[in-house]
């Protein structure tokens, strides 16, 4: 809130003054004015009265002119000339050096002298003249008897951050009005010291002070930074009663509030309808308040219609986008992203004001939009308009490189860091370049040596999700259990997102019970706690028990959001019945009932369901009656469904959409080369990868990993590298026997060269996960689950092998490929295919 208004000049300069300088004619024309005095007979009186009409009229130049041209000063041509320079932004030594002159002049200072001179030292941020005008003050007593002086020095200690100094002259005042309640209220809540101003206000209604705007909205400021909708609701109340709602101020600071708190964005839109005066700030405030409730549309459309618009609206606008990146997947937040760059493009052709706020929303925004050469062009423009400095502006363009795919460029910025205060933010986003890239070990690395050289102060919520978002990825149950403890011992399991990061990792650690226990015992839950348990379900295929959850949340009033329906929908394709109908029903009420409107990720996962359950013709209806025209992302859905079915007419003809549409994914020339492989034309499907070879397109080779001894141990297929592989080797080659016995009989079909049978039968044998499982079966201790994570989707031979592999050696087996999760006991499979 903004400080109560600091003493006038007026006051000092015209003490004694005003009705005469009210018979001057033409006084609003100071010239005039002076034309007048100059043919009076000379008395400082007047000559003090000219002078204020030169400072009021911003003319100080003047003033001056006629304080040096006057025979006889007394002490109100000093002070008005002193409050002239505070007033008008001269440097404070221009005060001091008039109020030196003053001294030498045998004039003896009053009160408005002192207040001039605090006045310039508040302006300028000036703590040390200020104390020494303090103790001249208090020689002269003013600085305890003189209610101005005291005011002014109460605005002077807040200003320069030295409240404590504040509060000792407060607590010696002998006489308060409202305008020393609010400087000291204020200066609290600056500090976010929210119960000492909250009960400094119990004291302020004690002593029977009418509150006044400037009060309220100090109050409000706590009650939206404190985050205490009891405080705000009761200040709101407080206002009404006392007729000050309709006040601009204290309107705007109401607005601020419920954007952050309130139940709903109609908290916010109620305020904003009832107030009779509307600034730039209110407007703003609203813009906010649909920002805030994920409303972008209805923000958007209030941005078109402000009458007027400053920095801080585009600075709003910018970080909405980037809060809201209406996020299922990367289609979404490239969308938010691309806006937000948009709306940065038209702050520079408007020439508006660059702060930090402004350049750490453009790089957040060119992370979401995830461009590589926008981000090299924003890069430069940070570099070139000096912003680089700052600890925010430096994380964020780390953050932004690694997003974009730069991640060489966000070691080197990170090699050259010396910001204390945004270190984790940093080290977070190296954690992601690592794991982005698909490097799991070196994001354990980074963070075990950070973890390692760092006190374990340092580590904080923000930097706990990202590590514990790290095992997750890689399935590393040991380190995951390890960081839940560190998170209930240092105190950060209160916080919402760990919890969330902790039910995500036990789900996608295969420790289902885990998540589903851990959920139930959060104290506090918000909707991204109900998706990470829902994608815990769909990970094990468990699309029953999501649809309990769903009915649980419809119990509770708890409301979805695209995610929620993607996650919903992705559930009907894994229940024990045909929910294909369920899936259309869900699609149709997400706009008429929900309110959010489906996306490309939607209208892909029911095509998906549609083809699981074999409803191809409906699939295909579907597809042709989207309102845009269908992404790759849609018929790769349908080529995915088609497999499981066995359709080759129709995955054929999905494939031809999806080369048009993905002709540089390396996945694509992969489908078609396997698709060719499949109805052995040997020859199409080689030239498809002699095709992929000349574009200098990669396949991502099949990796596989486990553990054993806190470490990560990964392999490929045919993969010698491992220093126990003769052993393994062995071990598999007496494994695979012990299964052929028990009935597994070696699928040739899944190898898509065209090459002898029993080089097909090689190629098969040592697959990357029967190399990982068979590793972890050496080095387990009875009782133990082996744990197998897979890069893409386990084959059908890999898949029966580990079948037989559970029943042979009474073990159980556990393997997450990229569809979820496979749990192998006693010959059979948890995913049922």
């Amino acid at each position: 809130p903004p400080p109560p208004p600091p003493a006038t000049t007026t006051s000092a300069a015209t003490h004694g003054t005003a009705p005469r300088l009210r018979l001057l004619p033409h006084a609003a024309d100071p010239r005039a004015a002076h034309a007048v005095a100059a043919k009076s007979s000379a008395d400082a009186r007047l000559a003090n009265a000219v002078m204020c009409g030169y400072i009021r009229a911003g003319r100080l130049t003047d003033a001056v002119e006629v304080f040096d041209r006057m025979t006889a000063r007394d002490a109100a041509s000093y002070s008005a000339l002193i409050s002239g320079h505070a007033r008008l932004g001269s440097p404070v030594s221009a005060a001091a050096a008039l109020f030196r002159s003053m001294r030498l002049a045998g004039v003896a200072p009053t009160e408005y002298t002192f207040v001039g001179l605090l006045t310039a030292c508040i302006r300028r941020g000036n703590p040390r003249l200020g104390t020494q005008v303090h103790a001249l003050a208090a020689k002269g007593r003013y600085s305890g008897g003189s209610l101005l002086v005291a005011n002014a020095l109460l605005g002077m200690y807040v200003k320069c951050g030295r409240l404590e100094d504040a509060l000792r002259v407060f607590d010696g005042m002998e006489e308060r009005d409202v305008s020393s309640w609010n400087t000291v209220l204020s200066g609290l809540v600056e500090l976010g010291r929210y119960e000492e101003a909250l009960e400094l206000f119990g004291d302020m209604r004690t002593a029977d002070v009418a509150v006044d705007r400037f009060s309220l909205s100090a109050l409000l400021t706590a009650a939206t930074e404190g985050f205490s909708l009891p405080l705000g609701a009761a200040v709101h109340a407080l206002s009404l009663k006392s007729g000050m709602e309709l006040d601009l101020s204290v309107g705007n600071a109401l607005i601020g509030f419920y954007a952050e708190h309130g139940d709903s964005v109609e908290d916010v839109v109620g305020v904003f309808q009832r107030m009779p005066v509307k600034d730039v700030i209110s407007w703003t405030g609203l813009l906010n308040g649909y920002m805030e409730f994920g409303l972008v549309d209805k923000a958007l459309r209030v941005f078109d219609r402000m009458p007027e618009r400053n920095f801080v609206t585009y600075n709003a606008v910018l970080t909405g986008f980037c809060q809201n990146k209406e996020g299922v997947r990367v289609s979404f937040a490239r969308k938010a992203g691309l806006q937000g760059l948009g709306l940065f493009r038209q702050m520079l052709e408007n020439g508006l004001e660059m702060s930090d706020v402004t350049m750490t929303g453009v790089l957040n925004a060119c992370a979401i939009a995830a461009d590589r050469k926008m981000s090299e062009q924003v890069h430069t423009f940070v570099i070139k308009c000096g912003c680089g400095s700052s600890p925010w502006i430096d994380a964020a363009l780390i953050d932004m490189c690694v997003k974009c795919g730069r991640s060489g460029d966000a070691r080197l910025l990170f090699e050259h860091w010396r910001h204390q205060e945004s270190f984790h933010i940093a080290w977070s986003s190296l954690l992601l370049s690592s794991v982005r890239d698909g490097e799991y070990e070196k994001a354990l690395s980074t963070f075990l040596q950070m973890f390692r050289s760092s006190d374990i102060q340092f580590i904080d919520a923000f930097l706990l999700t990202t590590a514990l978002g790290v095992c997750g990825a890689l399935g590393f149950t040991e380190l995951g259990k390890q960081l839940h403890l560190l998170a209930a011992k240092s105190g950060l399991l209160r916080a919402c997102g760990v919890g969330n990061a902790i039910v995500s990792m036990y789900g996608k650690c295969g420790q289902l019970e885990n998540a589903v226990t851990f959920f139930q015992r959060m104290p506090h839950r918000d909707l991204v706690s109900w998706n990470a348990l829902i994608t815990a379900h769909l990970l094990h295929r468990q699309g029953d028990e999501i649809w309990d959850i769903w009915s649980q949340m419809e119990r509770l009033a708890i409301k979805p959001d695209s995610v929620t329906f993607l996650l919903i929908i992705s559930a009907c394709s894994c229940t024990d019945s045909d929910s294909a109908d369920a899936s259309m029903e869900l699609f149709r009420c997400m706009s008429s009932k929900y309110n959010t409107e489906p996306a490309m990720e939607h209208f892909a996962a029911v095509v998906y369901v549609l083809g699981c359950w074999g409803h191809f013709d409906e699939a295909e209806q579907f597809i042709a009656s989207m309102p845009f025209k269908p992404g790759a992302l849609v018929w790769r859905s349908l080529l995915e469904s088609c497999s499981k079915q066995s359709n080759m007419t129709l995955r054929r003809r999905a494939m031809s959409h999806l080369l048009a549409l993905e002709p540089q994914d390396p996945s694509t020339y992969v489908l078609a080369s396997n698709l060719y492989s499949e109805s052995a034309k040997w020859h199409c499907s080689e030239n498809t990868r002699l095709e992929m070879r000349q574009k200098g397109i990669h396949k991502i080779p099949a990796r596989s990993w486990t553990f054993y001894d806190n470490a990560i141990h990964s392999f490929f297929a045919r993969d010698r590298s491992h220093p126990q592989s003769k052993d393994i080797y062995a071990g598999l080659d007496v494994l695979t026997l012990e299964c052929i016995k028990a009935g597994y009989e070696p699928d040739t079909t899944f190898v898509l060269h065209d090459v002898e049978e029993y080089q097909k039968r090689h190629f098969l044998m040592y697959h990357s996960a029967k190399l990982a499982a068979t590793y972890g079966l050496l080095m387990a201790g009875s009782g133990k689950i082996i744990r197998v994570v897979k890069n893409i989707r386990m084959c059908g031979d890999c898949h029966s092998f580990l079948e037989h592999a559970s029943a042979a050696t009474g073990k159980e087996i556990s393997v997450r490929d990229s569809n979820g999760f496979h749990v192998f006991r006693a010959g059979i499979c948890s995913c049922r295919d």
